[in-house]
């Protein structure tokens, strides 16, 4: 009953949404399969490769704010490994369905696996489920859960990888069956905006937004880590006159850039209040402006240590650039805000997200020619 409420909660009432989405996973099998595509992977990776990204994105959902979801139904009487196995299984089968068959369908199109590596994916896909669930719900043993994601990680570069894992799905089950399901409850406290100074309550709203949500300020800190390894690749590949690409690349600070759409009550807020659109806008332009041009410092130092300097007009482009983003951002999110999602994950995967980073590399291949 409970796994029926979640379901619907995320697929709907039929099972429409379920095959649409294996429709796509065939669709796009088939496109790579016939266009002869192939790329050599080894087992490990492909193992690598389906259980961490799965585990990802479950994690995402399980960290999510979902206080207003559970609030009612937590309230009802059941026996706690029901709900815990109701709620991961539901969740853990919209990850496979909507996220991890799409992968494995590519991995199968461009690097035909044999039974037991296709077996091995399953397997690695399933552990990113409840292994991530019982890691997760571990949130008073923090250096016990660390240490078993570690392991779990590193049985994949062993010679007995796939009897390890499944004896790891075993030992998730026997966590989760002993796990208070009230672990599964988050309720991240959003920030009014009060009276008076608008700007500056504004700002405090944003920076409290983004400190009460780790996943937020991890994205950040790994924009920072991309600015930095990036010059690697495009020195290397492209040569150091097509630097503004990186620009356009470290401008998918995916979280950010979704903030009103990840906040309903915030929108209506903007909506309610008069000038709400400007009062909020303008620091929200300037708030992703600023965390843009952060994030192109550690490319530009970065690239100058490599090539021996950084010319003026470079760092020129690098704010025109961060400007363009963050525009373009709160351009979309004010006109074409996303509502039709299920989980938060969903929201940060939308497509819409590369519509501003492509055209900014539109822009810099234009800016390279000049």
């Amino acid at each position: 009953m409970l796994f029926d409420v979640f379901r619907k909660k995320l697929f709907g009432n039929g099972f429409e949404k379920i095959l649409k989405y294996i429709a796509v996973s065939v669709i796009i099998f088939f496109g790579l399969y016939t266009a002869e595509i192939r790329i050599q992977i080894a087992p490990f990776i492909k193992y690598l490769m389906t259980g961490t990204f799965t585990a990802g994105i479950m994690w995402h959902s399980l960290s999510s704010d979902n206080s207003a979801e559970l609030s009612g139904i937590i309230m009802l009487p059941f026996r706690k490994h029901s709900f815990t196995f109701s709620y991961i299984g539901a969740y853990g089968l919209y990850t496979i369905i909507t996220k991890s068959v799409l992968l494995i369908a590519v991995i199968s199109a461009v690097s035909a696996p044999t039974v037991t590596e296709f077996i091995g994916m399953v397997i690695c896909t399933l552990n990113g489920i409840f292994v991530t669930s019982a890691v997760y719900l571990m949130k008073k043993r923090r250096v016990m859960s660390l240490i078993w994601a570690a392991a779990s990680v590193a049985v994949l570069f062993t010679e007995y990888a796939l009897f390890l894992l499944g004896a790891n799905l075993v030992l998730s089950a026997a966590v989760l069956t002993a796990a208070d399901p009230y672990n599964f409850i988050n309720s991240l406290s959003s920030v009014s905006v009060h009276k008076g100074s608008y700007r500056h309550s504004v700002w405090k709203y944003l920076f409290r937004y983004m400190t009460a949500r780790k996943n937020y300020l991890i994205n950040s800190a790994f924009m920072w880590a991309v600015g930095i390894i990036l010059p690697f690749y495009l020195k290397d590949s492209v040569g150091t006159d097509f630097l503004p690409m990186g620009f356009a690349i470290l401008s998918i600070n995916t979280p950010l850039c979704v903030l009103i759409s990840a906040d309903k009550s915030l929108r209506e807020a903007i909506d309610f209040l008069p000038s709400g659109v400007r009062m909020f806008c303008l620091p929200y332009f300037s708030f992703i402006a600023l965390n843009n041009l952060l994030a192109y410092t550690f490319y530009l130092v970065s690239f100058g240590l490599q090539t021996g300097g950084i010319e003026i007009k470079n760092i020129a482009i690098a704010v025109v650039f961060a400007l363009l983003a963050a525009f373009g951002s709160v351009f979309m999110e004010m006109k074409f805000p996303l509502t039709d999602y299920k989980t938060e994950s969903d929201l940060w995967h939308h497509p819409r997200k590369y519509i501003i980073p492509g055209s900014l590399l539109l822009i810099a291949g234009l800016t390279c020619m000049i």
